[in-house]
Protein backbone atom coordinates (compact mmCIF):
# COMPACT_ATOMS: atom_id res chain seq x y z
CA UNK A 1 0.00 0.00 0.00
CA UNK A 2 2.72 2.48 0.95
CA UNK A 3 4.54 1.85 -2.35
CA UNK A 4 1.33 2.69 -4.18
CA UNK A 5 1.01 5.98 -2.27
CA UNK A 6 4.66 6.81 -2.95
CA UNK A 7 4.13 6.15 -6.66
CA UNK A 8 1.01 8.36 -6.81
CA UNK A 9 2.80 11.16 -4.97
CA UNK A 10 5.88 10.89 -7.19
CA UNK A 11 3.88 10.82 -10.41
CA UNK A 12 1.89 13.88 -9.37
CA UNK A 13 4.98 15.84 -8.36
CA UNK A 14 6.66 15.02 -11.66
CA UNK A 15 3.55 15.91 -13.69
CA UNK A 16 3.05 19.21 -11.86
CA UNK A 17 6.76 20.07 -12.08
CA UNK A 18 6.76 19.53 -15.83
CA UNK A 19 3.50 21.46 -16.24
CA UNK A 20 5.27 24.42 -14.61
CA UNK A 21 8.32 23.99 -16.85
CA UNK A 22 10.59 23.27 -13.90
CA UNK A 23 13.61 20.99 -14.12
CA UNK A 24 14.25 18.59 -11.27
CA UNK A 25 17.25 20.67 -10.26
CA UNK A 26 15.13 23.82 -10.06
CA UNK A 27 12.37 22.24 -7.99
CA UNK A 28 14.90 20.57 -5.69
CA UNK A 29 16.54 23.93 -5.04
CA UNK A 30 13.20 25.67 -4.44
CA UNK A 31 12.17 23.15 -1.79
CA UNK A 32 15.61 22.69 -0.26
CA UNK A 33 16.26 19.08 -1.28
CA UNK A 34 19.14 17.39 -3.04
CA UNK A 35 18.27 16.40 -6.59
CA UNK A 36 18.88 12.74 -5.75
CA UNK A 37 16.24 12.91 -3.01
CA UNK A 38 13.71 14.53 -5.35
CA UNK A 39 14.46 11.91 -7.98
CA UNK A 40 13.75 9.13 -5.48
CA UNK A 41 10.47 10.80 -4.52
CA UNK A 42 9.38 11.25 -8.14
CA UNK A 43 10.08 7.60 -8.92
CA UNK A 44 8.12 6.43 -5.88
CA UNK A 45 11.22 5.06 -4.15
CA UNK A 46 11.26 7.76 -1.49
CA UNK A 47 8.79 9.75 0.56
CA UNK A 48 8.63 13.27 1.94
CA UNK A 49 8.48 14.81 5.37
CA UNK A 50 5.51 16.98 6.30
CA UNK A 51 7.72 20.05 5.94
CA UNK A 52 8.82 19.07 2.45
CA UNK A 53 5.23 18.26 1.51
CA UNK A 54 4.23 21.79 2.54
CA UNK A 55 7.05 23.29 0.46
CA UNK A 56 6.12 21.17 -2.57
CA UNK A 57 2.47 22.18 -2.36
CA UNK A 58 3.43 25.84 -2.05
CA UNK A 59 5.94 25.83 -4.92
CA UNK A 60 3.66 23.79 -7.19
CA UNK A 61 0.70 25.98 -6.18
CA UNK A 62 -1.62 23.14 -5.14
CA UNK A 63 -3.23 21.87 -1.96
CA UNK A 64 -1.12 19.15 -0.32
CA UNK A 65 -4.03 16.72 -0.70
CA UNK A 66 -3.90 17.15 -4.48
CA UNK A 67 -0.45 15.59 -4.49
CA UNK A 68 -2.05 12.31 -3.41
CA UNK A 69 -4.97 12.27 -5.85
CA UNK A 70 -5.08 9.62 -8.49
CA UNK A 71 -5.69 10.65 -12.06
CA UNK A 72 -8.89 8.63 -11.93
CA UNK A 73 -10.34 10.79 -9.18
CA UNK A 74 -9.42 13.93 -11.11
CA UNK A 75 -11.02 12.52 -14.25
CA UNK A 76 -14.14 11.66 -12.28
CA UNK A 77 -14.44 15.24 -11.01
CA UNK A 78 -13.98 16.63 -14.52
CA UNK A 79 -16.60 14.31 -15.98
CA UNK A 80 -19.07 15.06 -13.20
CA UNK A 81 -18.57 18.79 -13.71
CA UNK A 82 -19.14 18.40 -17.42
CA UNK A 83 -22.35 16.43 -16.85
CA UNK A 84 -23.71 19.09 -14.51
CA UNK A 85 -22.93 21.83 -17.05
CA UNK A 86 -24.61 19.87 -19.82
CA UNK A 87 -27.67 19.19 -17.69
CA UNK A 88 -27.93 22.89 -17.02
CA UNK A 89 -28.02 23.50 -20.79
CA UNK A 90 -31.05 21.24 -21.20
CA UNK A 91 -32.84 21.97 -17.94
CA UNK A 92 -35.85 23.42 -19.77
CA UNK A 93 -36.15 20.62 -22.31
CA UNK A 94 -38.48 18.00 -20.84
CA UNK A 95 -37.91 15.27 -23.44
CA UNK A 96 -34.10 15.51 -23.24
CA UNK A 97 -34.18 15.48 -19.44
CA UNK A 98 -36.48 12.48 -19.52
CA UNK A 99 -34.05 10.66 -21.82
CA UNK A 100 -31.11 11.50 -19.57
CA UNK A 101 -33.09 10.29 -16.56
CA UNK A 102 -33.80 6.96 -18.27
CA UNK A 103 -30.14 6.52 -19.19
CA UNK A 104 -28.94 7.35 -15.68
CA UNK A 105 -31.45 4.97 -14.10
CA UNK A 106 -30.31 2.18 -16.41
CA UNK A 107 -26.72 2.69 -15.21
CA UNK A 108 -27.57 2.59 -11.52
Amino acid sequence: MQNHICKILGDNIKRLRKARNLKQEELAELIGLEIKSLSLIETGKGFVSAKTLEKLASVLNVQASELFETQNSKDTELIYSSIIKNLDLIKNNYSKLQTVDIVIKSLI
